[in-house]
């Protein structure tokens, strides 16, 4: 098929991806469109390439996009700028610069860079709150790596003074991804570490475990009645799979495929006279 149309496959792939949640997959399909859409001299191109960039953050990969021979000609153009320095932030956790950018390219905000702006792209906006959690989660991770015992006060400050119900939301969604092990005390407002993120095991109780919240060795049970909000990985399931939307997506990529067949032996067939089309069309079905 012709390069655009196989980029617009590629690209409703990777949307696909995103819908479920498969950053990684994300990352490969959009980048295979861009380059589709640079083949065939697309200015879809630069779309497709927000989009990568949004993948790879989403994915938390520590490869910048624009490093790549392909996308490097392009991270100085006006239009995609701003996505540079977006991914520069998140890379560096500046959690600060990061929001900032994101205030500045809505529509509201300010001119993103003097070109357009990225988050006017609805299927961008669809992911800003994914992207917000994301890199929240990369700075709560270094925050609170050296602490068994931290407030969550303190972990709202770092994360650029974000209220303390959205702290406690991502650390009862780390505990109940396995990557975090513990309480939170929700009286004194702090969270009481039983496990290092991928580390050894590190009991809270032994540094300054005084108070009405008990923490127990194990991440299983806590005899701290309602004062103690706990999570535990068996009360986690994940839901994307037979979801009716894919589902219909993934139909919809196969009827384009159809179509981009077609129309390409079609365009076979117009120079050729009758006997020659009647013979492509045997072909092509």
């Amino acid at each position: 098929p012709h390069p655009r149309t196989l980029a617009l496959i590629q690209e409703l792939g990777g949307k696909m991806h995103m819908a479920s949640r498969e950053y990684e997959e994300a990352t490969s399909t959009f980048f295979q469109a861009f380059k589709s859409y640079d083949e065939a001299g697309d200015p879809s191109r630069l779309r497709c390439l927000k989009y990568l960039v949004m993948a790879s953050m989403l994915h938390a990969s520590t490869i910048n996009p624009f490093d790549s021979q392909e996308a490097r000609p392009y991270r100085d153009d006006p239009e995609i700028v701003a996505m540079t320095n977006l991914v520069h932030a998140f890379h560096n956790n500046e959690i600060q610069k990061f929001e900032s950018i994101l205030k500045k390219n809505t529509s509201s905000g300010g001119a993103g860079g003097g070109g357009r702006r990225f988050m006017d792209d609805e299927f961008v906006r669809e992911h800003v709150e994914d992207l917000l959690r994301t890199i929240r989660t990369q700075v709560l991770r270094r925050v609170i790596r050296p602490y068994t015992r931290i407030s969550l006060h303190a972990i709202a400050q770092e994360l650029n003074d974000i209220p303390l119900i959205d702290v406690e939301n991502l650390l009862v969604s780390l505990i109940l991804e396995g990557t975090l092990q513990g309480q939170i005390d929700q009286v004194q407002g702090v969270l009481l570490k039983t496990k290092e993120i991928g580390g050894v095991s590190s009991s809270s109780s032994d540094n300054n475990g005084n108070g009405p919240s008990k923490s127990s060795g194990s991440t299983t049970s806590t005899g701290g009645g309602s004062t103690t909000r706990m999570a535990n990985n068996s009360s986690f399931s994940s839901n994307t799979n037979n979801n009716p939307k894919l589902q219909a997506m993934e139909e919809l990529a196969n009827a384009l495929e159809t179509v981009s067949t077609s129309i390409a032996a079609m365009r076979m067939k117009e120079p050729h006279h009758h006997g020659a089309s009647h013979h492509m069309r045997g072909m092509v079905h």
